[in-house]
């Protein structure tokens, strides 16, 4: 009789584990970009201001907007967790997934408690209303943001040099946050950039247990080849 070997068992898991991690920040991408149903739903909310003023309580199917951003962070902190739990690509080593894994789920958590601070009402008449200042830069709802992208700068981070198209992501989300930031700043086109932003960190989201689920698009070094395993 042969015994299965505990390390060639951990294996299939880890794998089951990396694709369910992969499948749910997918999802998340998806849920996170909830904002287009307010051309249907809340057009009004869709013009000149935050595309948040759609979770602003008192607004029209305010719950469903505010429901889909909690349930992407909920993904986002499973799909963490997850991955916590893969093996990762064995030259790597856990120096990369692991920062990821953790990133995921500061993202998430930081998601759930921004939806559950609703921006203020006031912002719902224009930009300018919710002011730029420190007070209103650092209101809870902005506080829970800067958690949630924070954890998604480490996520990004750690992998930036497994792959060119991580990269890419990453240089997609940082011109998007870019445009955001000059955009508030100056009052105009502030819906535009901040969809955009939110598009770019739904990419991000499905994008990062990629490198570590999908042999074919793993980490190339920064000369282009795989580094050797150990041994």
């Amino acid at each position: 009789m042969t015994l299965a070997s505990p390390v060639a068992d951990s294996l299939p898991r880890s794998a089951r584990a990396e694709r369910s991690a992969l499948a749910l920040g997918v999802v998340a991408a998806v849920v996170y970009n909830s904002w287009p149903l307010g051309f249907w739903l809340d057009r009004a909310g869709m013009r000149g201001t935050y595309v948040s003023v759609l979770e602003v309580p008192g607004r029209r199917d305010a719950h469903l907007f505010v429901t889909c951003d909690v349930l992407a962070g909920l993904l986002a902190v499973v799909a963490g967790l997850l991955l916590r739990r893969s093996r990762g690509p064995a030259a790597w080593g856990p120096a990369a997934w692991g920062p990821a894994a953790w990133g995921l789920v500061i993202f998430g958590v930081g998601n759930v408690l921004e939806a559950s601070i609703p921006i203020d009402a006031t912002c719902a008449v224009s930009v300018a209303s919710c002011g730029t200042g420190p007070g209103a830069m650092f209101a809870p709802h902005d506080i829970a943001s800067l958690i949630s992208l924070a954890g998604l700068a480490i996520a990004l981070w750690s992998l930036r040099e497994h792959s060119r198209w991580m990269q890419a992501v990453i240089g997609l989300w940082i011109l998007t946050g870019l445009f955001m930031v000059i955009s508030v700043v100056v009052v105009r086109w502030v819906t535009v950039s901040q969809t955009s932003f939110i598009v770019a960190c739904g990419v991000a989201l499905a994008a990062v247990p990629l490198p570590i689920v999908l042999p074919p698009v793993r980490s190339l070094g920064r000369r282009g080849a795989l580094p050797p395993a150990d041994g």
